[in-house]
């Protein structure tokens, strides 16, 4: 059974803990809770302590380390995904799986190039950052790069909604625009992946 449901639901609970900060559309936002606010950075503690190890003791107010993969790690985790998912402090270690295992049916994450996939609910969407350009191809040749990814939470028309944590400083609402087969068209961000989740 998949965590599809589940995993969008842990989400949302997240992005309404930290009130409601969103992207919309137009690109105009609201911002809730931040990460250095109280109650904010604890709650990123939490997604660093289940990261562990040398990040364990770092929080929201640790503003020079980026929390954005310990949130979706934390994300899976919360949601069941288990020994499925390889748990990261970094985007570029799950993106680079997904993307190894485009074309394995049986793979728990599939990468899927923009114009080929409609993104689901349960799945991320991915997107680099930073100078050097990266592509679905140099991706895991290049190892480890500056990125970032979004799990989806709703698919609407001409647009899907995605959350992802350490937007806008806070667990934020995006919304990336689609054409009408579902694929993603956004241009406001370096997008060049959609993971497919079967967990």
């Amino acid at each position: 059974m998949s965590i599809a449901n589940t995993l969008a639901d842990v989400c949302l609970r997240e992005w309404e803990f930290f009130r409601r900060s969103s992207i919309n559309l137009d690109g105009t936002s609201t911002v809730g809770l931040r990460e250095y606010d109280p109650g904010g950075w604890q709650r990123v503690a939490d997604y660093w302590k289940f990261i562990g190890g040398a990040y364990a003791n770092l929080t929201g107010l640790d503003r020079g380390t980026p929390w954005s993969a310990a949130f979706i790690s934390w994300a899976m985790n919360a949601a069941g995904a288990g020994d499925k998912f390889p748990y990261s402090a970094g985007h570029a270690t799950y993106i680079n799986r997904a993307i190894k295992n485009a074309g394995i049916s049986s793979a728990a994450l599939i990468g899927h190039r923009l114009g080929e996939y409609a993104p689901k609910v349960g799945d991320l969407v991915g997107y680099w950052r930073g100078g050097k350009p990266i592509s679905f191809d140099n991706a895991p040749k290049i190892g480890w790069y500056e990125s970032h990814t979004d799990i989806v939470v709703e698919v609407g028309n001409g647009f899907v909604h995605c959350i992802g944590g350490n937007v806008l400083h806070s667990v934020t609402k995006r919304a990336v625009r689609t054409n009408a087969s579902g694929i993603v068209t956004d241009r406001k961000q370096n997008w060049f992946v959609v993971i497919e989740n079967r967990i």
